[in-house]
């Protein structure tokens, strides 16, 4: 899926998608990534949720995040409950939902000025 969004004040914005690939700003990849309004992680080591544990983020602690959202692949997976408390401590809201939902959410909520980061698991 294409989205024809307009890339505003230089953000990182997600500008089409399918099952192996998601473009940012019109540069498309193949594997996990992180990408905040301001800030594009590439290569993030992440291929499954069960991969995931408190340090897979720690490249992010400096963001000051308020919301994660945690796309799992094709089919929306959850997070382990101890994960849910340990961001929970930190303030940070985690949202695990399928690479799909997670596009059109993270792109909403960029627009909205949020400090949010998307976490993809290509």
């Amino acid at each position: 899926m294409k989205f024809h969004l307009i890339q505003s004040d230089n953000k990182n914005l997600i500008t089409g998608y399918d099952l192996n690939w998601v473009e940012v700003n019109q540069a498309r990849h193949y594997s996990s990534f992180i990408v905040t309004p301001n800030q594009l992680l590439l290569d993030w080591p992440v291929k499954k949720i069960k991969d995931i544990n408190e340090n897979s983020f720690a490249a992010i602690e400096s963001l000051e995040v308020e919301i994660i959202l945690l796309g799992t692949g094709s089919i929306q997976e959850h997070l382990k409950p101890s994960l849910l408390e340990y961001f929970s401590k930190k303030n940070i809201a985690i949202e695990a939902m399928n690479n799909q939902s997670a596009c059109r959410t993270y792109n909403i909520l960029a627009n909205e000025e949020r400090k949010v980061m998307l976490a993809l698991m290509l």
